[in-house]
């Protein structure tokens, strides 16, 4: 990673992690497919329902992962395999704690928790259908977050396209057997999931036993002083995810209150298809991290400055690209949902016209947000992510739809990662100024 070129190294990185992400992301519309054609609108509103809090839960384990990946790859930029084995150790040992610890107790207090997520009498069992196996299987459900991350910093980035693979194959195999033939209906597609992703990720685990891998679990290491420093490196991937889910909540809360039921069914089209186009992005954001963490171990700016510019002329190609196909194919991708649903089609068409906009800038915002993850800048990272996630979206959602109606739901995105774009840019070059100056570097 020291000495090869940067391009190489970072399209390495970049292909197999959208890619595998991509498949994720698949996995988890043909869910969305399977429900909408053979459940209904009554399921796609039930998952959008429960989703706020699935992430949430899933960003505890994003949290743990990144922060400790963040700390193995900087010693492995040191050359220090011993403690980057022992540190993927006790970040794998604290998952599964902490998440068990959740899980234990989010099952406890399940019924409230369906209840302040905002389901109604109606939507209440079809909520708890999902709910609570996805919380049972959280831990299934995280898996690759952990064994994906530490493949990449090991230098075997090509594995996590294997270990998506599995995951996609296995959820459609099984979305097909739990909710087509046997009818276990939206429960199924959470099962499916689970299933699926304990099965990805332990395609990859041979990866971590091997001398010869990049990186090899040794016996866990660490202490209260150690987990403390992976929570708070790791703490702006959560507050992302925590962010996004948060804003899920509010728009789930405005549009029953201004829509009903099948504008929440609306909405989970357009986060489906939405996530595609996230999801590369954040594909790119995790192939940049390794990389500039190592070069920073390695002081090595010049390649961090390399890799920033990659990153963003490769995240500004894909997001007009999305822009341009969403355009003109949205109809297409969103009637894979609605099974002839007229006004289901139509209002999710709606939604989609306004939020195709954010292509154009998310990205700038999302790597900036992980390049200050990778640099040991947590607080930046989490407020860039916190502004375009969650602080943002809840002022123009809360504002808009006073001033210009339901449309103003659809808008808040887009202005969102417009009003954050300036903060992203500012805080990005004030980062790199202080990394200039620490190294003594002077960029030609």
């Amino acid at each position: 990673m020291n000495n090869e070129s940067i391009k190489k190294t970072f399209f390495k990185f970049a292909v197999p992690s959208i890619v595998g992400l991509l498949i994720v992301s698949m996995q988890t519309m043909i869910d969305g497919i399977f429900v909408g054609n053979y459940v209904g609108p009554r399921g796609l509103a039930a998952i959008n329902i429960s989703m706020p809090y699935v992430n949430i839960l899933m960003s505890v384990g994003m949290m743990i992962t990144a922060g400790g990946g963040v700390i193995s790859a900087i010693y492995l930029g040191r050359k220090d395999k011993r403690k980057a084995g022992e540190g993927a150790a006790f970040t794998l040992l604290s998952l599964v704690a902490i998440l068990g610890s959740i899980t234990i107790l989010s099952l406890i207090f399940i019924d409230e928790l369906i209840v302040f997520l905002g389901a109604d009498t109606t939507l209440f069992p079809m909520v708890k259908a999902y709910l609570a196996p996805m919380v049972t299987l959280i831990i299934f459900y995280c898996a690759p977050i952990y064994t994906e991350t530490f493949a990449r910093i090991g230098g075997r980035p090509n594995a996590v396209f294997l270990s998506g693979m599995v995951c996609c194959l296995t959820n459609i195999l099984l979305d097909y057997i739990f909710i087509g033939i046997l009818g276990w209906g939206i429960s199924g597609a959470a099962y499916a999931t689970g299933i699926a992703n304990l099965l990805g990720s332990l395609a990859l685990i041979g990866l971590f036993f091997r001398e010869r891998s990049g990186i090899q679990l040794y016996r866990p290491v660490g202490d209260l002083k150690l987990l403390n420093n992976i929570l708070y490196n790791g703490s702006s991937e959560m507050l992302t995810v925590v962010s996004t889910a948060v804003a899920t909540f509010l728009f789930n809360r405005i549009i029953m209150e201004y829509i009903g039921e099948m504008g929440v069914s609306a909405l989970t089209i357009v986060f489906y298809v939405n996530n595609i186009v996230n999801i590369s992005l954040y594909g790119l954001a995790q192939a940049l991290q390794p990389i500039v963490s190592y070069n920073l171990g390695a002081r090595r700016v010049d390649r961090i400055y390399d890799v920033l510019k990659i990153s963003l002329t490769t995240g500004g190609i894909i997001g007009l690209a999305s822009f341009i196909l969403m355009k003109f194919y949205s109809k297409s991708l969103i009637q894979l949902f609605t099974k002839g649903d007229l006004e289901l089609t139509n209002l999710a068409l709606e939604a989609a016209g306004y939020f195709i906009f954010a292509y154009l800038i998310s990205f700038i915002n999302i790597i900036s947000s992980s390049f200050h993850t990778a640099v040991e800048k947590p607080l930046e990272s989490a407020g860039i992510a916190l502004l375009r996630s969650l602080i943002f979206v809840a002022i123009f959602l809360t504002v808009l739809p006073h001033l210009v109606g339901e449309k103003g739901i659809w808008m808040a995105v887009p202005l969102a990662e417009l009003s954050c774009l300036v903060v992203s840019l500012l805080m990005m070059n004030t980062s790199l100024k202080k990394i200039e100056t620490a190294f003594n570097y002077s960029p030609a």
